[in-house]
């Protein structure tokens, strides 16, 4: 799955490593969007690190992309219980860095479901997202409010979401800076603004830091 480098500029080769199907869908729609800019690969088997660390090794898809791929996302929610992990996750990102030696690793993460993220698109806000019931109440907040037909994976209805980013964006920073108490210089991404993102119980989403290094991308080919 190389990527051909003959051309005299070669566009910036991004591979997204998606969680569920709702993350698959919307970064399609940014593949769709910001294509004439960038070669965005969404990974065609759902999964994270260790998906990742399949696709990267000797035999796998990747293999013949290490040295030219300019960016690794990994799309996903943060849990509670998922907490004991970001050992184990990171040390997947090491090895990443030593496999991918130019490339840009990003952790776009959203506190208990992507529907959150979805709902920035539309609004500030910051409900408590930590059980079930809460998750099932922000989805269904999402339908009864901005997406009357809204479901999981369900490409037509992420992408009419999808088409607010812009706001997205916006409301996204306000939601890291809620947390500027907790994370020290929060919009400066680093591995240990990461960790404290992966293990906080305060509602936040930063997968809009994805999307405005798309924006960048975009006004560099302009």
């Amino acid at each position: 799955m190389a990527r051909k480098t003959n051309t005299r500029e070669r566009k910036p080769y991004i591979i997204v490593f998606w969680e569920g199907e709702s993350e698959e869908a919307y970064m399609k729609f940014m593949r769709n969007e910001f294509h004439e800019h960038l070669n965005l690969t969404v990974n065609p088997q759902k999964g994270v690190f260790d998906a990742a660390k399949k696709a990267f090794s000797t035999s796998g898809i990747y293999a013949d992309d290490t040295a030219l791929v300019d960016e690794i996302w990994f799309v996903f929610d943060t849990e509670p219980e998922l907490r004991g992990k970001w050992d184990e996750y990171y040390a997947t990102i090491r090895k990443l860095r030593k496999i991918c030696k130019r490339s840009n690793i990003r952790l776009l993460m959203t506190k208990g479901c992507i529907e959150y993220y979805f709902m920035l698109h539309y609004e500030q806000t910051a409900p408590q997202i930590i059980s079930p019931a809460d998750k099932e109440r922000v989805l269904n907040d999402l339908k009864k409010k901005h997406c009357t037909n809204y479901k999981k994976g369900d490409t037509a209805s992420i992408y009419e979401i999808a088409r607010n980013y812009p706001t997205a964006v916006k409301n996204g920073i306000w939601s890291l800076k809620r947390l500027e108490d907790e994370v020290e210089d929060i919009l400066i991404k680093n591995d240990e603004r990461d960790r404290k993102l992966f293990i906080t119980d305060q509602t936040f989403s930063n997968v809009h830091e994805g999307i405005e290094y798309l924006y960048h991308l975009k006004d560099k080919s302009q």
